[in-house]
């Protein structure tokens, strides 16, 4: 609209979030990795893919629907929650589950093993999202997802910062995860592991300083 526009012309500052925006917003499971703790990879993408039917979160449909692709039964899942900006949470046969970011796991009261953290790490600097599970405070395995970076992304970040406009991603997703993303977009500027409220408070604090 015209008035967009205009607003454009004023504009000195563009925030812009990662997923579905910089990316295409069709995340795909790429794998899914269990630890020895006795839980076969079926068994482990069966807890994630049951936990994620309950959410609407696009993360978790990619899983539900990869679960299904994979002939992955649903068991029933009591007391489900979504932890904003975290991840979810249930009871599935008898036991609790959490799935979800580092976040997660420190509100589920588990701790992620050296080892675990570190082949994580590697998924996340190749710009992958990583979804940790556990069960019963035990990290039994996570969820590596990928999704694209729009082929338009470089070229317009590139002519807004041409025209002197700074351009900041703002994401929920891990550090690692986003320092891929702005390295090949040549973003200098970004914010990761942030919660909704968080998001908010950086676009207050950014027009208040005008």
């Amino acid at each position: 609209s015209a008035e967009a526009l205009e607003k454009m012309s004023k504009v000195n500052v563009l925030i812009v979030d990662k997923t579905g925006t910089l990316t295409e917003g069709k995340p795909s499971v790429e794998k899914v990795i269990a630890f020895n703790d006795g839980l076969s990879e079926k068994e482990v993408l069966q807890y994630l893919t049951t936990l994620n039917q309950y959410s609407e979160h696009p993360l978790a449909e990619a899983t539900v629907a990869y679960g299904k692709e994979q002939g992955v039964e649903m068991v029933k899942t009591e007391g489900f929650n979504a932890v904003t900006g975290k991840g979810v949470e249930g009871t599935i046969n008898g036991k609790n589950a959490a799935l979800g970011n580092e976040k997660m796991m420190e509100h589920a009261g588990t701790v992620v093993s050296k080892k675990m953290e570190e082949e994580a790490t590697s998924y996340q600097k190749q710009g992958k999202t990583v979804s940790f599970l556990s069960i019963d405070k035990t990290c039994v395995g996570f969820l590596v997802i990928g999704d694209k970076i729009k082929q338009t992304s470089a070229e317009a970040i590139k002519e807004l910062q041409r025209k002197g406009i700074d351009v900041l991603m703002l994401t929920g997703d891990n550090h690692n995860t986003a320092q891929a993303v702005a390295s090949e977009l040549n973003l200098a500027d970004f914010k990761a592991g942030m919660l909704p409220e968080d998001k908010l408070k950086e676009v207050e604090r950014l027009q208040n300083d005008g």
